[in-house]
C-alpha cells in the first residue's frame, strides 16, 4: 500500500514535503488589539506533520490608519548598536520589526532609499528582488519589480518572495541547484515576513523556526489565522538571529528578542 501511495505521488509531481505541509492545522493561542486601534495582533500556533514541535506566529493585521517608516541605525558598529525595544521606546513607535539584510561592516546590503534620498545601490541577487517601500502617505507596498523599487520615499530590498499574485513561488521548493549554505537559509530558522491581503491589508509576522516553503504553505492556506480572507504577495525580511519584534501594549509589551543587533528596521505608529 505505501509503494502504490508513494508511485501515485511521484506520478502527480507532488513532493512528499507539500503532500505532509497540506496536513497543517492551526490554534489561535491569543487575540488582542493593537495600541491605538492599528489592528489585532494574533499568536498562532500552527502543527506540521513535518515537524515533531509545533510552529508559532505572532501577526500583527493592519488597518487602514497605520503609518510606517523604515530606520537605519546611525552606529557603524555592530557592538554599539541598539536593540529594537530600546529604538522602538526612544523613537516612540507602536510596533518595531528587523528590517532587510547587512553587510559584514554593518551596512544594508542592497537598495536603501531614506526620505526619497538613495544611500545605497541594487544588490544584484536572484533571490534579492523584492523590495519593501513605503510612500509619501507612510503605507508600505510590497514590490516584487525592482523598478517599482525606485519609487518609494523610504525603500529597501530584501527577499526572496514566497508568494506573488496568491500562488507561492516555484524557486522555494526546487532543491535541485542549492548550495549547502543556501539549503541552510531555505531551511529551518526564525522568519520576519511581510504580507498583504486581497483586500490590502498588511500582515507583519515573525515566527519560530520554520522552513520558507512551509511558511509559504501556512500564509497561503491559513489566511484566516490572520484575520484575512487570501494573501496576495508575501516576502522574507533577514531572519535567523535578526528576528525580533516589538510591541508596545501599555500593561504588557510584547517582545521577540532578536539574537543580535540588526542594521534596518520597520517602524509602525
Amino acid at each position: 500500500m505505501n509503494i502504490l501511495f508513494n508511485l501515485i505521488i511521484i506520478f502527480c509531481g507532488i513532493t512528499l514535503s507539500s503532500a505532509l505541509n497540506a496536513e497543517n492545522n492551526f490554534n489561535l493561542i491569543k487575540q488582542q488589539p493593537l495600541p491605538k486601534q492599528l489592528g489585532d495582533f494574533r499568536q498562532v500556533e500552527f502543527t506540521l506533520a513535518t515537524e515533531d514541535d509545533p510552529v508559532i506566529f505572532y501577526a500583527a493585521t493592519l488597518n487602514e490608519n497605520y503609518h510606517a517608516s523604515i530606520y537605519q541605525q546611525p552606529g557603524k558598529y555592530q557592538f554599539f548598536a541598539d536593540f529594537i525595544d530600546a529604538l522602538s521606546r526612544k523613537h516612540n513607535f507602536v510596533i518595531a520589526t528587523n528590517g532587510g539584510f547587512y553587510r559584514p561592516d554593518f551596512t544594508p546590503a542592497g537598495l536603501y532609499i531614506d526620505k526619497g534620498k538613495k544611500l545605497q545601490d541594487f544588490a544584484l541577487h536572484s533571490l534579492l528582488k523584492p523590495c519593501v517601500v513605503i510612500n509619501k502617505e507612510q503605507k508600505i507596498k510590497l514590490e516584487t519589480s525592482r523598478q517599482n523599487c525606485l519609487n518609494g520615499f523610504f525603500a529597501m530590498q530584501t527577499g526572496p518572495v514566497l508568494i506573488d499574485n496568491g500562488e507561492i513561488q516555484k524557486s522555494l521548493t526546487n532543491n535541485k541547484v542549492r548550495t549547502p549554505k543556501l539549503q541552510e537559509f531555505f531551511g529551518p530558522k526564525r522568519r520576519t515576513l511581510l504580507a498583504v491581503s486581497d483586500d490590502n491589508q498588511m500582515i507583519v509576522i515573525i515566527t519560530s523556526p520554520i522552513a520558507l516553503s512551509e511558511a509559504a504553505t501556512i500564509l497561503q492556506n491559513y489566511s484566516a489565522a490572520f484575520g484575512v480572507k487570501k494573501i496576495k504577495t508575501a516576502i522574507n525580511l533577514d531572519g535567523g538571529s535578526s528576528t525580533g519584534m516589538y510591541i508596545r501594549f501599555a500593561d504588557d509589551p510584547f517582545y521577540f528578542h532578536e539574537q543580535r543587533h540588526v542594521k534596518t528596521f520597520l517602524f509602525i505608529d
